[in-house]
């Protein structure tokens, strides 16, 4: 948890050297949860914290630059990645870097040919990528015991079993002169009494029970009733394990749907979607070619401040908010717990840290992150920002990524 200023005790050796050629650090960053988390306090300070923030330290120390740097943070109108202006300037985390405001932009840049050619850079933290962020649908458990078929298959199955209720009665109907003169030769009581009882009913009942696997044999001698009823008995055995099995699917999973899990799911809707304002997915849907970007572009809202968009996630405004891999992954870790991650990774990228043109502390930085890989203080430090601040049982796990 570091405050706006850290600065420590003077530094020995290499460390020390290092500090007479790099004096105090200018460290731009932005609220990009759970990489950094801006945490602005009653008196106008800010305190940061994140995994980019305890990555830091980390990194200076091996890098053996000294440990002294001054951290801002942009306000969320503009902490976006910036892009390029027709005068040549640029916005945002880039506009602070070429402008030389800052030397090193602590947020997850994703590295493209444009962005290299203004800004030096550190190698890649993590393997980026954007995820497409949704709202789910709980599914009303008052009502699981419909959910093994679709309204279509119950109004089929329903529709057969009208049938063969009117079938056999057309059946009685058409034979029971015939049977009430032949039992009227054996016992004309009886025979009597069974015509009587034969009604539609009777017919209804018979079918229900059947369908459920407790119905018995017909009485009927007719050859066509008995086999009217082995159809329906061999139907109702098929329709009956098929229930079942996907009732207990249906019980044993937790009932989230979710309509839109990748682009081309999007692109078969006409909802509007969020992306962030001034992005590189941004550029990707405003001046690509590529079939998906054509199909979507009418529809896309650029977001300044994030959690803007998911609020209109929540509330059905947007269908959806493509936004970074990361990012995305935190916004379904958090209460209220009411979105998903879908499966598609749209796009590929680099995260990297930004630093200022012509940079002297390049390659101290990524001699240090390769140190940092190999003695696995960044796998720790994801399973802390990552995974086990999750709040959510059912949460996207994240991805396994690269240093």
């Amino acid at each position: 948890n570091w405050p706006a200023q850290q600065q420590l005790g003077p530094l020995q050796g290499a460390a020390g050297r290092a500090a007479s050629l790099h004096p105090m650090l200018r460290v731009v960053t932005a609220h990009q949860p759970p990489l950094v988390f801006v945490n602005e306090v009653a008196d106008g300070t800010a305190n940061y914290t994140g995994f980019l923030v305890d990555l830091l330290p980390l990194l200076l120390e091996s890098a053996g630059l000294p440990h002294n740097f001054s951290m801002y943070h942009l306000p969320p109108e503009q902490a976006v990645p910036g892009v390029q202006l027709e005068n040549g300037s640029w916005t945002g985390i880039m506009g602070q870097l070429t402008t030389r405001k800052a030397d090193m932009a602590l947020y997850p840049l994703t590295l493209t040919a444009e962005r290299a050619k203004y800004i030096q850079h550190t190698q890649p933290f993590h393997d980026g990528g954007y995820g497409i962020v949704v709202k789910t649908q709980q599914v009303n458990t008052g009502y699981s015991f419909l959910l093994p078929f679709s309204w279509q298959t119950w109004l089929l199955f329903l529709a057969a079993m009208l049938v063969v209720v009117l079938l056999l009665t057309c059946m009685d109907i058409a034979t029971r002169k015939d049977r009430c003169a032949a039992l009227a030769k054996l016992n004309s009581r009886k025979g009597k009494r069974s015509c009587k009882r034969e009604k539609l009913m009777d017919h209804t009942i018979e079918t229900i029970m059947m369908t459920v696997n407790s119905g018995a044999a017909p009485a009927s001698r007719s050859l066509g009733v008995k086999l009217l009823f082995i159809a329906w008995a061999i139907f109702s055995v098929i329709m009956l394990a098929t229930y079942t099995a996907n009732l207990t699917a249906n019980l044993t999973v937790n009932q989230l749907a979710v309509q839109i899990d990748s682009l081309a799911d999007l692109a078969q809707t006409s909802a509007y979607f969020g992306v962030p304002a001034d992005s590189s997915i941004y550029v990707y849907f405003t001046s690509s070619l590529d079939n998906d970007a054509l199909r979507l572009r009418p529809r896309v809202v650029p977001y300044t401040v994030s959690a803007d968009a998911i609020e209109d996630v929540r509330r059905g405004k947007i269908a959806a908010f493509v936004t970074g891999r990361i990012n995305a992954m935190y916004f379904t870790q958090v209460r209220p717990c009411d979105l998903a991650l879908g499966s598609e990774v749209v796009g590929s990228g680099n995260l990297v840290l930004g630093l200022q043109p012509n940079s002297t502390i390049a390659g101290n930085l990524n001699a240090a992150l390769l140190k940092l890989a190999d003695w696995g203080h960044v796998p720790d430090l994801r399973r802390k920002w990552f995974q086990d601040n999750t709040e959510c049982s059912s949460a996207a796990s994240t991805d396994g990524g690269r240093l």
